[in-house]
């Protein structure tokens, strides 16, 4: 099954969404800011990335900034307590592959997997 880096500075949240895709069948690994979640990234290697945009020292949109500028393409996951169509339009901005709204729907999120999943295994044929 696929690798899945979570980065959220939130232990409760990379508690949640790490117990609850790892039951689904996915191999999880998890980073508390984008700092850490570049090495982590570096490191592990996932499928795909899903990312808080409010975080420390490196938050989610210099992250995926960075993501997108140095690394090989895998989809991202922007989630955020940012609800507003502006905030979203920004999330798409920076490239981020699919937005989500906290709090979150764990099956959204699954949903989000599975979909953006799907659509890398195409884009790399």
């Amino acid at each position: 099954m696929a690798k899945l880096l979570v980065i959220d500075d939130e232990p409760d949240m990379l508690s949640t969404l790490k117990t609850f895709l790892a039951e689904r069948g996915y191999d999880v690994v998890t980073a508390g800011d984008g700092d850490e979640g570049l090495r982590v990234f570096d490191t592990e290697k996932p499928s795909l990335v899903i990312c808080d945009i409010r975080m420390p020292k490196k938050d989610g949109l210099s992250f995926l900034k960075e993501l997108r500028s140095t690394r090989e393409w895998v989809p991202a996951i922007i989630v955020s307590a940012l609800s507003s169509p502006a905030d979203a339009l920004k999330g798409y901005r920076f490239e981020a592959d699919y937005y989500l709204t906290k709090p979150l729907n764990l099956e959204d999120v699954l949903r989000g997997v599975k979909i953006m999943l799907s659509l890398a295994s195409l884009r790399k044929k």
